[in-house]
């Protein structure tokens, strides 16, 4: 008796299967990674964003808090663009200046401590009661400041003003 070999298919796959799924899960994997890419980049810019934001914020709050504790107009000993020092309601002597890119803060011409850092410029302006710019030390009002800030390759301007307590 012969015997007959019969050629069973077997399960599996062809070689073109295989290279038009490797194809599919390459152009897959090209998007995903992708997306991916886009969103761990947006993720740390924000990152650097919010860490570059918090110092200058929390800087301009200070300023806020102590100039609004200004003893009176007389007390007022510079109002210059680029600096204010004056008498709190305590007795210090408060100074508010830019030293290179940290904005100072000094009590009683003591050791001057940095705020924050990373400020390209600090703008003080100065109104009266009428709300007209003024140079006059006694008419002084309200006081307005701005830090120009360079942090993570970042640029922003944060402004700030307030109104002295005890300035009539």
């Amino acid at each position: 008796m012969k015997q007959r070999h019969s050629l069973k298919k077997t399960g599996g796959f062809t070689l073109i299967e295989l290279v038009v799924v490797i194809m599919v899960i390459s152009i897959i994997a090209a998007i995903g990674s992708r997306i991916l890419s886009q969103s761990f980049s947006n993720y740390f810019k924000n990152k650097n964003l919010v860490e570059s934001d918090w110092q200058p914020r929390i800087a301009l709050e200070r300023m806020q808090r102590d100039i609004r504790s200004v003893r009176s107009p007389s007390d007022i000993s510079t109002a210059t663009a680029t600096s204010f020092v004056f008498v709190d309601t305590d007795g210090n002597t408060i100074a508010y200046s830019l030293s290179g890119t940290s904005l100072m803060h000094q009590i009683n011409g003591g050791t001057a401590q940095v705020l924050a850092d990373g400020i390209q410029s600090l703008t003080f302006a100065y109104f009266d009661l009428n709300g007209n710019t003024t140079a006059v030390l006694a008419n002084i009002r309200f006081i307005q400041f701005s830090l120009n800030v360079t942090q993570n390759s970042t640029n922003y301007v944060v402004t700030s003003g307030v109104y002295g307590r005890n300035l009539p």
